[in-house]
């Protein structure tokens, strides 16, 4: 038998949330300040990969990507979205903490939940954003909105479709003007969000904030000094924390409104500068016998990578990226050609190559990916010799420097031994060392530069913000996880999380 918590929870989510911000500018962040110091605490872990759909479903459920089996990450040349509209969340409905809030007796208000639309039926009320945005023109975009239930759209004036912010780089010129209209588009969430949280009777709210983290990915070599390519004190150079402090003043707003109740702050993951320097890890499978380029794919390799070379290079020097990105996107066949010259897959002979970069986390400059074995050319009992020697070749890259490149490689059953693992992680999984990427090119040398980096020139950092205020209970571990917010948000709530089969525990012992 549940025994209600006298306490409420207000639970705000704010994506890409980074503690290591907070912890430098913490001056100019009093709220956030003074919640450290209350807080039992602070820095979290996200999952595996890193990237904000994964993470974020992993802090609804309680469970690992491997058993929630939800893992999508943004693709520059996949413009409508089609991947995305390809995942089944059906098997999540229900299974959220929202879900088990309700079906103990929790009345909940959850406001923008990444993903989870249309809204579904729940004792309480929900605000739910479409992931489909409709590009509006290259900064903003139209999202569709639902609502459970109905009446609330016309109680709260809450539109069909709201404004949002277009998640790609709208070029220099533009980016100042682009990222104020962020700003007035969380003043807008957060002003239906404070209404709701005022006036409608609740037991759990929760309210999510999704473009910190896209402002954080265009606008940080502005920020950060220690970016290779910041390039010193411009009007953008303070962007970045002008957004934490309003978020610190949104959770101001939220604490004086309920000041004695359970608020608890939450990220997905942390941000950092992308790593500018890339291994061609498709080039040292090749190197190593395991890839095979088509017949006369070693040579249209090496013209490839010269040409993206001279190509990217002409673009980062005259500021003109975005309009390579509006070409790209504008035309579905460019984008597929586009594409496959990016990761080097037309000149890839996936019919004699044994292993080759797998893109399940997208084709980025990112510090982590995975290598995909063709199980078409090895039999069961080969597989996993040539699995180990992958692995063991892997181990020994090191960079020009002679420094050991990986940071761990695992076989995917490593990572998690979960239920749709063989469906979502490639046969290997990696990461490397923290100022490296993952580079496409074959046929070329084994190291360059990331010639993307100021179109994005921030990455996700595996540390997230993991914030509760009033709550007077001694905790587990300082070890936690994104997996734990969940099972924590029920315990507050006095539900015995321990049923319900979370890959998470609570932060808090045993009373």
């Amino acid at each position: 038998m549940v025994t209600k918590m006298e306490d409420k929870v207000i639970a705000i989510g704010i994506d890409s949330l980074d503690p290591y911000i907070i912890l430098k500018y913490r001056k100019d962040l009093p709220t956030l300040s003074k919640l450290i110091t209350e807080s039992p605490t602070f820095i979290s872990k996200s999952v595996f990969p890193v990237d904000t759909i994964p993470a974020w479903v992993s802090i609804y459920t309680g469970l690992h990507p491997g058993n929630h089996g939800v893992v999508y990450v943004y693709d520059v040349f996949d413009p409508n979205l089609s991947n995305l509209r390809k995942l089944d969340i059906n098997h999540i409905k229900g299974r959220t903490f929202y879900d088990y809030a309700n079906q103990e007796g929790f009345k909940t208000i959850i406001a923008y939940p990444i993903l989870l639309y249309p809204a579904w039926e729940i004792d309480g009320i929900i605000v739910s954003k479409s992931p489909f945005e409709r590009r509006v023109d290259w900064i903003r975009t139209e999202i569709d909105i639902d609502v459970y239930p109905n009446t609330i759209k016309q109680k709260y004036k809450i539109a069909d479709k709201f404004v949002g912010l277009w998640g790609g780089f709208p070029g220099i010129k533009y980016l100042k003007k682009w990222a104020e209209l962020g700003k007035e588009i969380i003043e807008k969430e957060k002003s239906i969000g404070i209404e709701l949280c005022k006036n409608e009777k609740w037991d759990l709210f929760f309210i999510y904030f999704s473009l910190l983290d896209i402002v954080q990915h265009r606008l940080w070599r502005f920020f950060d000094e220690d970016d290779p390519t910041y390039p010193g004190q411009t009007s953008l150079r303070w962007i970045i924390l002008d957004y934490y402090k309003m978020f610190d003043g949104i959770i101001e707003e939220f604490i004086k409104m309920h000041p004695d109740k359970t608020l608890i702050v939450i990220s997905d993951h942390g941000h950092r500068s992308r790593p500018i320097k890339t291994v061609n890890i498709n080039e040292y499978l090749r190197r190593r016998g395991f890839l095979t380029p088509k017949g006369n794919g070693y040579l249209i390799g090496k013209i490839q990578s010269k040409i993206k070379k001279i190509i990217l290079d002409c673009a980062n020097k005259l500021d003109i990226e975005h309009w390579l990105i509006k070409l790209i996107v504008r035309n579905q066949k460019l984008t597929k050609i586009s594409k496959s010259i990016y990761s080097s897959a037309g000149v890839i002979d996936r019919d004699k190559s044994i292993a080759y970069l797998s893109n399940f986390v997208g084709l980025k400059s990112y510090s982590y990916g995975g290598i995909e074995i063709n199980k078409d050319l090895v039999s069961n009992i080969e597989y996993e010799k040539i699995r180990d020697g992958i692995i063991k070749s892997l181990l020994k890259l090191k960079t020009p420097d002679n420094e050991s490149l990986i940071k761990w490689v695992k076989k995917r059953e490593e990572l998690y031994l979960d239920k749709f693992n063989e469906k979502i992680y490639p046969d290997i999984i990696f990461e490397l060392k923290e100022d490296y990427s993952i580079g496409w090119n074959i046929c070329c040398n084994l190291y360059e530069k990331a010639y993307d980096h100021k179109v994005a020139s921030g990455g996700h950092r595996k540390d997230a913000v993991f914030l509760v205020r009033n709550v007077n209970r001694r905790i587990r571990s300082k070890e936690v996880s994104i997996v734990d917010v969940a099972p924590t948000i029920l315990d507050l709530l006095g539900v015995d999380w321990r049923r319900l089969n979370f890959d998470g525990k609570s932060i808090f012992g045993a009373n």
